[in-house]
């Protein structure tokens, strides 16, 4: 019998070994330590925390080689292998970190407008228009409207809310030509594009692209974020207004407890759904923090029912607070029991 030449089997052990070098196109996702929003919140003669407030986080490791999953996968409590955000939602990672910090800005000022009205105040607000937060991939037209552009008006009507958007989207057929007025660079442009060729699951029109509204408000000058831009996205909003909102208050929230939370939030103070929730409870509980703030479950993203599978999974020593608005979150921290 003849014998295999010795070269063959060091190109497969020099195969295997290189292939640890390659991007996989998959994510892993870990429990990240909850950042106290304390430093980074301020507000000029207004309390101080009497306990610690955490923004919650999913530690990543982005199109990462097949070592480290094994490797973070042996050695990591609630780890997840995901498909890469940047393939999954097929943009560059350049244009999620700016969809990120506009995502965060937009937060600040929801926190303030929300905290201010919560308080008894009437700040002014104003809509600039829209940002695009995720495309279709098969979308035709998706490169002619770019991450950093600001939708302002449809059809020559300048948009005046996102209802007025939406309306103006379904009322079209699929395929149907629509034009986009955006601004670009500081120049306002028009843009022809159709609408995606299929119906949602309601029957209802879609445009290929999705939106969020950018919002400009009337600015206290007696809050000052400090340095807070690159700590996350949209999944910060409930948790940076209520630093702020106790922060503003003359009794505590907190009372002395630690209490770590996530989830979105609109400008009308109700609370959204957020991605990574394993992640983050079990992140928070290891952090020793007693209360975990999670979205309520809303048919699409089943937030509290995964947070409490997890605790229950992982016998996690921390307690659920399940709200849908602001004021769920206030009321829940107003009735917790004061820590000695």
């Amino acid at each position: 019998m003849k014998r295999r030449a010795p070269w063959i089997v060091v190109v497969v052990l020099l195969m295997i070994i290189g292939s640890g070098f390659i991007p996989t196109g998959f994510d892993i996702l870990l429990a990240g330590d909850p950042i106290n929003l304390d430093e980074f919140v301020q507000y000029d003669g207004g309390s101080e925390l009497d306990g610690d407030l955490g923004m919650t986080y999913v530690a990543s490791l982005e199109n990462t080689i097949w070592p480290y999953m094994i490797i973070t996968k042996l050695l990591e409590e609630g780890v997840e292998i995901v498909p890469s955000v940047s393939e999954e939602l097929d943009m560059a990672i350049e244009d999620i970190d700016y969809q990120n910090k506009l995502m965060m800005e937009q937060s600040k000022i929801k926190a303030e407008y929300i905290a201010r009205g919560i308080l008894g105040e009437d700040p002014k607000l104003e809509l600039q228009g829209f940002y695009p937060v995720f495309y279709f991939a098969d979308w035709n037209d998706k490169d002619a409207v770019k991450v950093t552009d600001l939708l302002v008006g449809m059809d020559g009507e300048k948009l005046e809310s996102y209802e007025h958007l939406d309306q103006l989207i379904v009322e079209k057929e699929p395929g149907e030509m629509l034009t986009l007025s955006l601004l670009r660079e500081g120049k306002e442009i028009e843009v022809d594009v159709t609408t995606y060729p299929h119906k949602d699951y309601n029957g209802n029109t879609l445009l290929g692209v999705f939106f969020e509204e950018v919002f400009e408000t009337s600015k206290d000058e007696n809050i000052e974020w400090q340095n807070i831009e690159n700590l996350g996205g949209p999944s910060a909003g409930l948790m940076i207004t209520l630093t702020l909102l106790d922060k503003m208050m003359e009794e505590s929230l907190l009372k002395g407890n630690a209490v770590a939370g996530t989830g979105t939030i609109t400008i009308d103070g109700e609370v959204g759904p957020i991605g990574g929730v394993k992640q983050k409870v079990i992140g928070a509980a290891n952090a020793g923090f007693d209360y975990f703030i999670v979205p309520l479950d809303d048919g699409w993203e089943n937030n509290e029912s995964i947070a409490r599978k997890t605790i229950s999974e992982e016998d996690l020593d921390i307690e659920l607070i399940p709200v849908g608005t602001i004021e769920d979150a206030v009321s829940a921290l107003e009735k917790l029991p004061e820590k000695k």
